[in-house]
């Protein structure tokens, strides 16, 4: 096997790994982003990297490049949200066979960038569990990340 095709082959097993981890598929814990300014006349630009934390997720279904690409995608409403204690937990169900591909977006703090992955037709259930404060409300800046569960 050529040395390419072998690393080629470890970076999507890598990458593969990450979303797909022991217990179902996960979102990175942050995101790091290239920026690259927009310089008016005058001005030099310099790039910057950034790095965001999760803050949460949408389901979309569909097509993937489609619904990315479109101004409203068809994001799924949770099943249902219950309130335990200081946190609010969303379920979406996926019960019975799927006509349409529903993809997971995970989103994160500060950034418009996300990333994007399909969600096995094996996975039936998707739990996102986020903290609120003592009103109830998800804060802008939690002190516990998101956690998420779907098997």
């Amino acid at each position: 096997m050529r040395p390419i095709l072998v690393a080629a082959a470890c970076l999507l097993t890598a990458a593969w790994s990450s979303v797909h981890a022991a217990g179902g598929l996960q979102c990175p814990a942050s995101l790091t982003v290239q920026a690259q300014p927009d310089a008016p006349g005058g001005w030099s630009p310099y790039p910057g990297r950034d790095s965001h934390g999760f803050v949460g997720i949408s389901l979309v279904e569909g097509d993937r490049a489609d619904q990315m690409a479109s101004a409203a995608p068809a994001t799924l409403a949770p099943d249902r949200e219950t309130r335990r204690g200081r946190s609010l937990v969303q379920v979406w169900e996926f019960t019975g066979g799927r006509r349409e591909n529903v993809f997971l977006v995970c989103r994160y703090r500060d950034t418009q960038a996300t990333l994007a992955a399909d969600l096995p037709r094996q996975i039936r259930r998707c739990t996102l569990t986020l903290e609120t404060d003592i009103r109830g409300a998800v804060p802008e800046v939690p002190k516990t990340p998101p956690q998420l569960d779907c098997r």
